[in-house]
């Protein structure tokens, strides 16, 4: 009986979040050519993509949401196009809500055991905030809390910086981490968090705390982020509404929102498109908090990492051309050893890491963070696309603890490599 009142009382507050708004919506894969993929994302949520490498069709493949009353009017644009499709989800509104069920069962086991961060759970914008002035408190001597701004609506951007010389010494290299810039990407996070973790609490490797100045930018999008909590757990975008047609669609794709060719894709373009970039480059608080951390300390950032999830994928510039920087094969050779340590830690069923310039292994992107932090100057950046398995990036939090584990090891590798190099 008291089994049944828990799953009375999750499956309500489920509803209570905003997923009915999803009832009947179905999930579909879709196989075609690069470009016919692409023109998909200025009119469908594009859930994760599938490079052609991994898929037995040779072909890019990406899993679509369509809603009951778009349904036909896609596949039969799918026909048209000779676009394979197969429907691998009959009801989104299901998922969501077994994914809040077994979120909340999982924080009241955290809460029980009394514990300040667990790797099993996900936590909210002000806990996460809360941790890192603890931490900071606790070690003093490595740990900075930058308070670095508000977003748009007027939540505290934290972030760290972890130095055992307070970022003074000069010659020591750099490496830059964000997370969450895209607000339904949750395991994101806890993978920003853990590296944190790894370098002060938890040291296995000195050397990577005493010779690397750390800057890691947990959570870039509380306002997303909470609203994907609390109203749609599908929201990407930021929630600004300083655009013309903001009050329909409000929000700005905050990985098209970076200086680097913004303005040039039409997909781009349209307020009410899942990847709309904004009304200027950096219009968002939140991306412009990520552009001063990285300017910051320039001149000896040695690498730059944005997690999102997912696809198992390093992707390095340029996105807006098949074309490679002038150390493409050196960003193709550090990704590779980043992939490799993580491929080594990985579940059996989870797939291998793809390493490749963003524009081959998928499509034409602009104003991305990865091709501007490479175009400012920093030698090593990428796109790093976490696992999902089957679930997409609804990870559940039984799967948290084995993404930020092996996730550490690939960045932990690319801070060797950093040394190595440096």
């Amino acid at each position: 009986m008291t089994r049944l009142v828990i799953c009375v009382l999750l499956c309500a507050s489920a509803v209570l979040g905003g997923h009915e708004k999803y009832e009947g919506h179905q999930l579909y894969r879709v196989s075609g050519a690069n470009a016919d993929i692409a023109a998909l994302e200025a009119h469908l949520d594009l859930l994760s993509m599938t490079p052609a490498a991994r898929t037995t069709s040779g072909k890019l493949e990406a899993v679509v949401r369509l809603s009951p009353e778009e349904k036909a009017q896609w596949l039969s644009l799918f026909d048209s196009k000779s676009m394979t499709y197969t429907k691998i989800a009959d009801n989104l509104a299901d998922i969501l809500r077994e994914e809040e069920a077994s979120i909340q069962m999982s924080r009241a086991t955290v809460k029980r055991s009394g514990k300040s961060m667990s790797w099993d759970t996900y936590y909210r914008h002000d806990e996460i905030n809360d941790y890192l002035d603890e931490l900071a408190a606790t070690y003093p001597e490595l740990v900075t809390v930058i308070n670095a701004g508000l977003s748009y609506e007027g939540r505290q951007i934290k972030y760290v910086r972890i130095s055992t010389t307070r970022f003074e010494n000069l010659r020591k290299p750099v490496i830059v981490i964000d997370a969450m810039v895209h607000a339904r990407e949750w395991v994101t996070t806890p993978v920003a968090m853990y590296i944190i973790n790894q370098l002060v609490v938890d040291i296995v490797d000195r050397s990577l705390t005493e010779y690397i100045d750390w800057i890691i930018i947990p959570l870039a999008n509380p306002d997303g982020y909470e609203y994907s909590i609390d109203e749609d757990r599908m929201w990407r975008k930021t929630r600004s509404k300083n655009h013309e047609g903001a009050d329909e669609c409000p929000g700005v794709d905050g990985n098209r929102n970076f200086d680097h060719y913004w303005g040039t894709s039409p997909s781009s373009a349209d307020p009410c498109s899942i990847i709309y970039e904004g009304p200027s480059a950096f219009s968002e608080p939140e991306i412009r908090i990520i552009r001063s951390a990285v300017l910051s300390n320039l001149e000896r950032t040695a690498l730059y990492i944005s997690l999102h999830s997912y696809g198992n994928m390093f992707l390095y510039a340029w996105g807006n051309n098949a074309t490679l920087p002038a150390n493409g094969l050196i960003l193709h050779l550090a990704g590779i050893r980043m992939a490799t340590a993580i491929d080594e830690l990985a579940l059996d069923k989870a797939d291998r890491y793809v390493v490749g310039n963003a524009a081959q292994v998928l499509y034409f992107t602009t104003g991305t963070s990865r091709d501007w932090t490479r175009a400012v100057g920093i030698p090593l950046t990428y796109t790093l696309e976490l696992p999902g398995y089957e679930y997409n990036f609804l990870v559940p939090p039984s799967y948290v603890k084995q993404i930020v584990t092996e996730t550490w090891a690939g960045i932990a590798e690319g801070a060797k490599y950093v040394l190595s190099t440096w």
